[in-house]
């Protein structure tokens, strides 16, 4: 009797999947099962990663990343007892590009009903008109003149037909329709390298997901939907931004500093390894150093939370465009837990800000339904998306 459950039948292949979050520190895996709209966590895999294997967010040695990769995959699959054909991966660096685009198309006739290739045409549009704007960002950031971008996710938040705002506007009637799209790009370069690592997994790829993106969907309440919120996760090589305003993810922003500098910063002071310096960085995050220590490793780290909160500021102003902003700003992620970061930073933030801030806590988190989750499946083909059916179940080995 085999040890593994192959998923051979086309029900249970697609009711399966493998999350992978290939993050700076740490690979994270998940083996879920869908359940209706929900999923449940069979399989739980983590995996440290090289020192050198990530710079900025992005892939840097896809050798060393494939490696721990297969090791947190094989983790996961041990527990779960079972082998999903399908990945789901998190994507994240400073040139991964989120943002929302409008789109309000006056129909002929106010009578006809809506119909699905109305809002199939008009999401063309919007990912069109999205997709220029984000090769101009990212020329204008790099300065490498042309640089090739394609989109990695798209999610409709919002629809409204005649101003009034519905959950599936097929079937209604109306003059104007309006739809508002949450579009991902990254450049090819980046795409490729975790197509690779896919592809050395013996995986399909499902979806790619904006790593802020997702951490607004999953951890924002009714009350943070309905009132709006900027999420904050501080990780080892990058801090990412999601701004959620309007009954939606907004936008996102992503910028290479995280926990690693301070614990680099710990280890040139004090000429400590790097894994020393982490575990004094954790001790002082959990108030477990002596008096001296603290005060010693707070003034170090003191400069370079102040660049991280300047940073911060910077994204959220971007994503502000000109606006109000919500009322909270909620942290999590490693680097957050630094004290220089939270309470003292918790006052700085929100005096460059006007915004209060607080620990995210997924624990109490709600997750929301939105129009996304009826629309993306009939509007959108993933990466990796195969109309021939399942691919074969990947090895044990």
């Amino acid at each position: 009797m085999t040890k593994f459950k192959f998923l051979r039948k086309r029900s249970e292949y697609y009711r399966h999947f493998t999350v992978l979050d290939i993050g700076t520190d740490l690979i994270k895996v998940l083996v879920v099962r869908r359940e209706g709209p929900d999923g449940e966590v069979l399989g739980v895999g983590r995996e440290p990663q090289a020192p050198a294997a990530m710079s900025g967010g992005a892939i840097a040695d896809l050798e060393s990343v494939i490696q721990s990769c297969n090791r947190a995959l094989e983790a996961a699959e041990d527990m779960a007892k079972t082998v999903p054909g399908q990945v789901v991966v998190g994507i994240a660096g400073e040139l991964i590009k989120g943002f929302s685009s409008t789109i309000a198309y006056p129909r002929e006739n106010s009578k006809a009903r809506v119909r699905s290739s109305e809002i199939s045409t008009m999401l063309q549009m919007v990912q069109r008109r999205a997709l220029r704007e984000a090769q101009h960002l990212l020329e204008l950031e790099r300065s490498y003149g042309q640089l090739e971008a394609r989109l990695v996710h798209s999610a409709i938040t919002n629809v409204r037909v005649d101003g009034y705002p519905v959950t599936n506007p097929v079937g209604f009637t109306g003059k104007n329709l309006e739809v508002t799209v949450f579009n991902t790009f990254a450049p090819m370069t980046h795409i490729d390298a975790i197509e690779t690592v896919v592809r050395e997994l013996d995986l399909e790829l499902a979806a790619a997901v904006a790593q802020p993106y997702a951490l607004a969907r999953a951890c924002a309440s009714e009350e943070t939907w309905a009132e709006g919120g900027i999420f904050v996760d501080v990780g080892g090589g990058t801090t990412d931004v999601a701004l959620v305003r309007d009954g939606g993810v907004e936008g996102t922003r992503m910028f290479n500093l995280g926990g690693r500098a301070f614990t680099r910063r710990l280890a040139l002071a004090f000429g400590l390894s790097y894994e020393e310096a982490e575990a004094r960085k954790l001790r002082h995050s959990e108030g477990l150093l002596s008096a001296d220590q603290h005060r010693q490793v707070s003034d170090l780290l003191a400069a370079d939370a102040e660049v991280l909160l300047q940073g911060l500021a910077l994204s959220i102003k971007e994503l502000s465009r000109g606006e109000r902003l919500p009322t909270s700003i909620y942290l999590c992620g490693g680097g957050s837990l630094l004290p220089e970061l939270t309470r003292d930073g918790e006052e700085q933030l929100g005096r460059r800000s006007s915004i209060p801030a607080r620990a995210a806590n997924p624990a109490s988190c709600a997750p929301r339904r939105t129009q996304s989750d009826r629309l993306d499946r009939a509007a959108f083909k993933p990466p990796g998306h195969r109309a021939d059916g399942p691919c074969q179940p990947r090895s044990s080995n």
